[in-house]
């Protein structure tokens, strides 16, 4: 075979070489040796090896398995059923939640083992009935634990049939438990632990989580997000758009401040975006899709929700190992304590229960859905402005924009330019059309004001704020005041700035001479928004009683936007 395809080749004359002549040489002594059929799979033999040689080293690569972090690809075009299968391994803790979430109330406190969760020693219903006071509650579980940690204290773990009836109760129930480095059963005086149920309160989040679940798995689907991931919040947040941790994360998905603004939410003290259940589950989407993309797991990507991405990446590199399991029962890295160690089966049991509710609570009203569309408010425009040209009422608008602050929506005030308003999905069609009939006279710029005010003595908070035609818990919002009896003397305080009118801005102002001299009698001035009696009075340099006995004013604070007020002479 061979020779006949060197047959058909042409042969070229070569000048010869002594190692050309050397080589030639070697080559008929090896055929005649080896013969004719041996030498030809010789020769096929190391043409198969100088083509391997001669492929590339990241061939071996391919097949070489290895622990690379990202980029990954984001999502599969179609994610799997349920990447989130509880192994064997996760059983006990998954089936500990469950019971937390579905069976024990808040009055119910849990006696277990903080590693071993499965090990419950017994469970004290603290309510009313057992107990008339906190005080005696407390003392009562005090005592319980007390009485655990003698018992586990001097159990003879070698000596089973040395044991007590307790003894062996308490024994039983570490029986085939395995033992880690980090997790001995002979320290399990040391780990107990008091959880209290939360099945009353998961049941709330249940009934709540009907107005928005199924925008949710919509927003999830488009994002190729797993479907169970909606259920992340039943152990965030209970669904609840106003929850607020005590480190300051909010929301359904508590979201800190930072992270919120990284996902282009809007976080102020008059509007916060992490509490708008549409606007904070799209976020959320991207953040999930970031944490798997970095992570190529599923699982992975719910327990970096708790513990970060790079605490993720760090156990699995003290671990050699990119499975759940392996890393919530063997990881001791630093903070990967309880919570930590422990979200991923909560995660998994609260998408059990919240999934399948009716069969751990029976049949139950969950909130009607609710489908939202939205409106861009490009203006400063008052609650009352919409009603008059929306076909929805300030009420709805209140409840279903949790992310906006109530006093907003109160007289006088205004809802804050550039605004996602989330308003009912049946106007959606006449929504544009709608905007632009509202005329510039009640679209407002909001000119900021130029000094703060400095408190005196014997003011309060809300002589400031009416003085300034202010609402008091708008006034305190401004200012980030929780207690309007907490403010002191000489404290600076921000002011609120004018609402200017869009009609007012493209008309020619008046003379400052002509405005300040005051000297023409009837001269007649329209309230703006914002303004008060007291900057009326700066401006035409004449007391605030001037005016308000020329107007038959009674109270000065109780002046209105558009009403005509005549200025007496100087």
């Amino acid at each position: 075979m061979i020779q006949e395809i060197a047959s058909d080749i042409p042969k070229k004359e070569v000048n010869s070489s002594p190692f050309r002549q050397a080589a030639k040489n070697s080559f008929f002594k090896l055929k005649s040796l080896t013969g004719e059929i041996r030498f030809q799979k010789l020769i096929l033999s190391m043409m198969l090896l100088c083509i391997l040689l001669s492929m590339p080293s990241e061939t071996y690569e391919i097949i070489r398995k290895t622990s690379v972090f990202g980029p990954f690809p984001i999502c599969p075009q179609e994610p799997e059923p349920n990447p989130f299968v509880v192994t064997e391994g996760l059983k006990p803790q998954v089936e500990f939640w469950k019971k937390i979430f579905s069976e024990y109330t808040a009055d119910q406190i849990v006696l277990h083992d903080s590693c071993y969760v499965s090990v419950i020693y017994d469970v004290i219903d603290t309510g009313s009935a057992h107990f008339p006071n906190k005080n005696e509650a407390s003392e009562a579980l005090k005592a319980a634990k007390e009485k655990y940690e003698s018992i586990l204290a001097n159990l003879p773990w070698e000596n089973p049939p040395g044991m007590n009836k307790e003894q062996r109760r308490i024994y039983s129930l570490f029986k085939n438990l395995p033992e880690s480095p980090h997790v001995k059963k002979k320290d399990a005086k040391d780990r107990i632990r008091l959880q209290p149920g939360t099945a009353d309160s998961f049941q709330n989040g249940i009934i709540r989580s009907g107005a928005y679940l199924e925008s949710m798995k919509k927003i999830f689907a488009q994002h190729n997000i797993p479907e169970q991931l909606v259920y992340l919040p039943a152990i965030e947040s209970y669904f609840d758009p106003f929850a607020v941790s005590h480190a300051g994360a909010a929301g359904l998905w508590q979201f800190m401040k930072r992270t919120g603004k990284h996902y282009q939410l809007s976080v102020g003290n008059l509007v916060d975006e992490r509490r708008d259940p549409i606007l904070s589950t799209k976020a959320a989407a991207r953040f999930l899709y970031d944490n798997y993309n970095m992570l190529g797991s599923w699982p992975l990507a719910v327990a970096a929700y708790n513990y970060g991405v790079q605490g993720m990446r760090n156990a699995v590199k003290s671990l050699g190992s990119e499975e759940i399991e392996d890393i919530v029962l063997n990881y001791n890295g630093p903070k990967f304590e309880f919570a930590s160690r422990n979200f991923y089966a909560q995660f998994a049991a609260a998408a059990e229960v919240a999934s399948n509710y009716q069969f751990y609570f029976g049949e139950i009203d969950v909130q009607k859905s609710v489908e939202v569309t939205q409106l861009y408010i490009p203006d400063f425009i008052s609650p009352e402005t919409l009603e008059q040209y929306f076909p929805f009422k300030t009420e709805e608008l209140i409840a279903l924009n949790p992310s906006i602050d109530e006093s907003v929506f109160e007289a006088g005030n205004f809802i804050p330019k550039n605004c996602r308003l989330n308003v009912p999905v049946k106007y959606k069609d006449i929504l544009t059309q709608s905007y632009a009939m509202i005329p510039d006279s009640l679209r407002y710029e909001y000119i900021p004001p130029g000094k703060g005010c400095r408190v005196r003595k014997g003011q309060t908070l809300s002589e400031i704020a009416g003085a300034y035609n202010v609402s008091l818990k708008t006034f305190m919002k401004l200012n980030g005041i929780r207690n309007p009896r907490m403010i002191r003397v000489g404290q600076m305080l921000k002011i609120p700035g004018e609402y200017m009118s869009l009609e007012e801005r493209k008309t020619p102002s008046e003379p400052a001479s002509e405005k300040e001299s005051g000297d023409k009698p009837g001269k007649m001035h329209c309230v703006r928004y914002g303004q008060t009696l007291m900057n009326i009075a700066d401006i035409y340099k004449i007391p605030v009683t001037s005016i308000a006995e020329f107007n038959s004013i009674k109270n000065p604070q109780k002046i209105r936007a558009g009403q005509m007020i005549m200025i007496p002479e100087s």
